[in-house]
């Protein structure tokens, strides 16, 4: 049974996730900070105890969550009045799933399964804004560059968060080769980092997340 940690500085929030997450699947048990104040205390002793996190955000209020608490652990974010949340930065600071706060219990627990996983999950609309907010993916061209199989397959462990050392061993190819390839990609898509190449790949049809 994988383990997830729910911060919210709203008990009753933390209360109906929890009961959400029960009711939809029974592979996860839902930890609770409070109830273990020796690893509450340290910034990332959560690291080890759980699988991933939910955090609900912006976080506001004097009794707010300590965010220290997950470095480390894969992040799940469930966002109120996100159309105001900087989601790229959300993205660059390692949270790996974006749903709004009215997600179903099933789209949850499915981001929850891509975090453990090790893969990104990001709610459909949430998509659209980052392609929105994205200044760059905004001038490239309506129809993107077709992907060769080979880049398609790199362009889905970046997708991942793969480094090219990783991604070079998966596909047994030369660190150099991945480099190359990457920067097709990027070329391509008219990006220029891994998480812009993501979501272009992904609003293209290239891979899933």
């Amino acid at each position: 049974m994988k383990r997830v940690l729910i911060l919210s500085p709203s008990a009753i929030t933390q209360a109906g996730l929890s009961a959400i997450i029960a009711d939809e699947s029974d592979r996860w048990q839902v930890m609770n900070a409070t109830a273990q104040p020796t690893l509450s205390r340290e910034p990332g002793a959560w690291n080890n105890a759980a699988d991933c996190a939910l955090v609900t955000w912006p976080m506001m209020g004097d009794g707010s969550p300590d965010l220290d608490l997950v470095n480390g652990l894969p992040v799940v974010a469930l966002l109120n009045a996100w159309s105001d949340v900087d989601l790229p930065e959300l993205l660059q600071i390692g949270w790996v799933g974006l749903l709004p706060s009215q997600a179903s219990g099933a789209e949850i627990v499915a981001a929850l399964d891509a975090a453990a996983a090790g893969l990104m999950a990001i709610h459909p609309t949430l998509l659209d804004s980052l392609l929105t907010l994205n200044g760059s993916l905004q001038s490239k061209p309506p129809q993107s560059e077709a992907l060769t199989p080979r880049e398609v397959e790199v362009l889905a462990l970046l997708a991942e968060g793969l480094s090219n050392k990783a991604i070079a061993r998966r596909l047994h190819l030369s660190e150099h080769t991945i480099k190359y390839h990457t920067s097709a990609i990027f070329a391509k898509l008219n990006v220029s980092s891994r998480t812009e190449a993501a979501i272009a790949g992904a609003r293209a049809g290239f891979i899933l997340l």
